[in-house]
């Protein structure tokens, strides 16, 4: 039982964060009783030493159900706050749209009473500044919980999965003269270099698509080309993933081994580089939960012993929803992300099968697996979340991710070295050559007809079937490369006989 103990505890964990979330506060926790009681009778009938691990299994259950319901109910009873003033400090960078922009605020002294503890999103002017860990003094405001002006989109949740309890119109607002947090001032300075310095040696919108592939989002894309990448199916590559953590890693890795180190040495700049990348770009979901991989992975290299990494993975989603359990629900980016990961750590088996090819040979079945793999696991939910889906998007991701890593590491490379003359040009001169690569690729496939087809309701019975199907249809694929390694290794020990 120790080899599924990660695993088992993980996976009871999340189906407890599961009906938490999806059933009223009653459901869940009568599916919970209900749950539990199933595997108490059922380890009735296991050896003494199952017994325990179910036991556990079912408390793991009742644990998550108990937290998921607890912070869905505390976003749903939560009152509004009147007249509220005092010291706060800013939280992440400012969103500017078309009539306002907006800037999420943490309450630290609201002058004689208890501030609220969570986030406050601030709606101002469009020509207001404020930066990520200023300190700010605001009020008095009145503090109102989120509208939902959809019935198929839950605004407040959204805005609760970010910590983000209120919301505030024209609320004044002043920056204080003592320095904030200093370290989330330094994160912010350090973008902001980022950002300069790439648009002095790559012009747009080649450069909006560097600073997306570095520090995520596509706020710097114009609205034409964000578009067709969402039509081609190439959003993806402006999101921190887990494909950009683990092209820096073996790039810190890579540096460490060129500056002499042994490779137990190099790994910790890799450590600590993925680590400071993923508080520089924000620490979202999908950063967060690479980076545990990879620092697992990293840690089982420093011990020299392998890990499983479904159950790694696994485990570091189900301490993000210890930390968060409505991301399980109301992020979209969490449930993608998470499924991409699975399905490129479940395509292995199909992929070592070609381990003995040309290089050419194992690079295109590479990129064709894994981008089928990952296409085959998001489909459903992208179709249950946005209704479209791209006939194209298997044939423009064959052709664009082998551009990815180049494209980031040569971006990165501009940030490094665009301060020294001529240096700086080069990197920037074969940065925008690849990106522009990019950004042709995906306008050409978008003008093709067809590129984007839409579909109505999807049953949820339906993606149970296709998961459920994808799932055995991989575990039977592990087994049978497993025996094939077995009977390999065998034949080894005994000559062939």
């Amino acid at each position: 039982m120790r080899r599924f103990f990660l695993l088992g505890t993980s996976v009871a964990f999340s189906c407890g964060i599961t009906m938490g979330s999806f059933f009223d506060r009653d459901a869940a926790l009568v599916s919970m009783l209900v749950c539990v009681g199933i595997m108490v009778a059922v380890s009735s009938v296991f050896r003494k030493e199952y017994i325990v691990f179910v036991i556990w299994i079912g408390v793991c259950i009742a644990t998550g159900t108990l937290i998921a319901a607890h912070s869905v109910r505390y976003y749903q009873v939560l009152d509004e706050e009147r007249a509220v003033q005092g010291i706060g400090q800013v939280r992440g960078e400012m969103s500017r749209g078309v009539f306002d922009a907006r800037f999420v605020l943490e309450l630290h002294d609201c002058e004689g009473r208890i501030c609220p503890q969570d986030l406050v999103l601030v709606k101002t002017s469009l020509y207001e500044t404020f930066t990520d860990g200023m300190s700010v003094r605001f009020g008095p405001c009145d503090l109102k919980r989120p509208e939902r002006f959809d019935p198929h989109f839950d605004y407040p949740m959204y805005l609760a999965k970010e910590g983000i309890g209120f919301v505030t119109h024209d609320c004044p607002v002043e920056p204080e003269p003592v320095r904030g947090d200093p370290l989330r001032g330094r994160l912010h300075d350090t973008r902001v270099f980022i950002s300069s310095t790439i648009g002095k040696r790559i012009p747009e919108p080649e450069a909006g698509l560097a600073r997306g592939l570095l520090l995520g989002g596509s706020r710097e894309l114009p609205e034409a080309l964000v578009l067709d990448f969402r039509t081609v199916g190439l959003s993806h590559i402006v999101a921190v993933s887990g494909y950009n953590i683990s092209v820096l890693a073996g790039g810190f890795f890579l540096l460490g081994i060129g500056l002499g180190w042994y490779r137990k040495r190099a790994v910790w700049i890799a450590f600590v580089g993925t680590v400071l990348f993923v508080l520089l770009v924000g620490a979202p979901a999908s950063a967060v939960r690479a980076a545990l991989v990879a620092i697992a992975g990293f840690g089982a290299f420093v011990v020299s012993r392998p890990i499983p990494t479904v159950s790694v993975l696994c485990f570091a989603a189900a301490l993000m929803l210890l930390g968060n359990p409505l991301l399980l629900r109301y992020d979209i980016g969490f449930q993608l992300s998470f499924l991409a990961t699975f399905a490129i750590l479940f395509s292995a088996p199909w992929r070592s099968r070609f381990s003995g090819k040309s290089w050419f040979v194992r690079s295109f079945v590479d990129v064709f697996l894994i981008t089928f793999s990952v296409l085959l696991f998001v489909t459903p939910l992208t179709l249950i979340h946005f209704g479209t889906l791209s006939p194209y998007a298997l044939f423009a991701n064959i052709l664009v991710l082998p551009l990815v890593p180049v494209a980031f590491l040569a971006s990165f490379g501009v940030v490094i070295f665009g301060w020294i003359p001529g240096v700086g040009a080069l990197f920037g001169w074969v940065t925008y050559s690849v990106l522009h690569g990019l950004i042709a690729i995906a306008e050409t496939i978008a003008r093709i007809p067809g590129a984007t087809a839409s579909y109505g309701h999807v049953n949820w019975w339906v993606v149970v079937v296709w998961y459920g199907g994808c799932l055995s249809f991989l575990f039977w694929q592990h087994r049978v490369v497993r025996k094939a390694w077995e009977r390999e290794l065998l034949s080894r020990y005994t000559g062939g006989t």
